[in-house]
């Protein structure tokens, strides 16, 4: 039976008869393969770590006729910090879900798994800030939607093509261009348009969602800054949220549905914020 290696990041699993499981795994070249753990549910399996979902591993895979299978499997990076809170717990899996969205079984998607993987690293490592997280899912969405070629369009007016820039200069990050003469302020998010709407054109399309410059200055910070510069960013609660609406706005419009797990991730926030817990 032919024998292969690949690296991976375990999505989710699935139960598979009596004492098997489905693996979905994302691999470094952006392939989703799905195989099988072979009596991975008996109690001393020596696959089942390297199978937990979120688990950076190194597989041996057999090949099968319709399903290829796992023989062996190293853990690489356990990121067991990923299940120290519910709310880390909840991110891994709206990035994994993220994952799953943007590539195709069998087909590579260049790109993707270093994304996944860079914030997986981030939330394993500060598992209760919650604050944080929002603005490492938003690095993953707007990652992954360019890499698809379906990014949000932030730097000009979608309406009328003028460039974009916040009346007041950036105060969180550096390396942010100077206003344009001429440049528009940024006013509403139209996902038919694929971005942003200076004051002028956003009154032509009332289904717009509102866009402030604050929330405006931090997608695109997000979008460019790694993971960890991403960190240090300070938006208030208001603009952590708006941004996620507009991000996920964007998303269903082009990807066709919901995320379930972003809704999960939606209720919880708004429990802590309810309780005065710090977000």
């Amino acid at each position: 039976m032919p024998l292969y290696t690949v690296e991976g990041v375990v999505l989710r699993t699935r139960e598979y008869g009596e004492r098997d499981r489905l693996v979905t795994l994302l691999d470094r070249e952006g392939v989703r393969r799905t195989v099988l753990a072979k009596g991975v549910r008996r109690p001393k399996s020596s696959l089942a770590a390297g199978v937990q979902p979120y688990t950076h591993s190194r597989f041996l895979l057999w090949k099968g006729r319709s399903l290829d299978g796992v023989s062996q499997v190293q853990v690489l990076e356990a990121l067991t910090g990923l299940r120290a809170s519910l709310e880390a717990l909840a991110a891994a899996a709206y990035v994994a879900e993220l994952a799953e969205a943007f590539t195709q079984e069998g087909a590579a998607s260049p790109g993707v798994f270093p994304v996944v993987l860079a914030v997986l690293r981030r939330l394993d490592a500060a598992p209760a800030d919650g604050r944080v997280h929002a603005l490492w899912l938003r690095h993953a969405e707007l990652r992954l939607l360019d890499l698809a070629g379906l990014g949000m369009q932030l730097d000009a007016c979608q309406g009328c093509g003028r460039p974009l820039a916040a009346e007041a200069a950036p105060t969180a990050a550096a390396g942010d261009p100077r206003p344009l003469p001429g440049a528009g302020r940024p006013a509403a998010y139209s996902a038919e348009a694929g971005g942003v709407l200076c004051e002028r054109c956003a009154p032509e399309r009332p289904a717009a969602l509102p866009l402030d410059p604050a929330t405006w200055q931090v997608l695109r910070r997000v979008r460019r800054l790694t993971p960890t510069l991403a960190a240090r960013l300070r938006p208030g609660d208001t603009v952590l949220a708006r941004a996620a609406e507009v991000v996920q706005t964007h998303l269903v419009y082009h990807l066709g549905r919901p995320f379930r797990s972003h809704g999960f991730l939606a209720i919880l926030e708004e429990a802590r914020w309810s309780s005065g817990a710090p977000r």
